[in-house]
């Protein structure tokens, strides 16, 4: 009897964990669907990431120089932040259907959407622009350093445009992102199995 008790156990099991894993893996669809993010229209969209590609350009500008990293380690490593922080306002102007193509900048993309919630919506990319242009104002010693300012300028004008969008002065739409479903269903698989099924050394993650 014990022996045929085990065997019942051992075959339910598996039944039990598919049922936990289906359920799981629908509840992470289920919610990816719910997942928005707000653009403006193409125009703002588009000074959105000249601006970021400006901010951009000129951090990797100031990171090229070896001499800087060693004279100003500190200030190297907020070109590197500031540098970071461009490529992610490209992202979130850039049409959802182009990041899908490229899984990593697509899975970077969702996990900032998991955890930094404020950049689907056009008042939280706003001050996030603001700040930008703020870090960049801060380097800015003289009036000689144009190409500071000018990225700063671009980056406080269009975080402004958004704050305007945010409280309806400009257009703005919805643009759903229903991607990563295999990826959210896998990671939803591993939370309930306890198993690392995609290989990444991670459970859940």
């Amino acid at each position: 009897k014990t022996d045929e008790s085990d065997s019942a156990s051992a075959s339910a099991s598996p039944v039990a964990l598919m049922k936990d894993v289906k359920d799981s893996a629908g509840s992470a669809l289920a919610e990816l669907r719910a997942v928005n993010i707000e653009q403006g229209p193409v125009l703002l969209r588009f000074l959105a990431l000249f601006a970021a590609l400006a901010s951009f350009c000129c951090a990797m500008f100031l990171m090229i120089n070896p001499k800087n990293a060693l004279n100003h380690p500190v200030m190297y490593m907020l070109y590197g932040y500031i540098a970071l922080f461009a490529a992610t306002t490209m992202l979130f102007e850039a049409k959802h259907e182009w990041i899908e193509k490229v899984s990593v900048l697509n899975s970077y993309q969702n996990m900032l959407m998991q955890y930094c919630g404020f950049l689907t919506v056009m008042g939280g990319r706003g001050l996030f622009y603001l700040f930008q242009g703020t870090l960049w104002l801060s380097f800015s010693d003289s009036l000689g350093e144009l190409m500071n300012i000018g990225a700063a300028m671009a980056l406080s004008f269009v975080g402004v445009l958004h704050l305007f969008a945010h409280w309806n002065i400009m257009p703005h739409h919805i643009a759903q992102k229903a991607v990563s479903a295999k990826d959210q269903a896998l990671l939803a698989a591993e939370r309930a199995t306890g198993k690392d099924l995609n290989g990444n050394g991670r459970v859940g993650a």
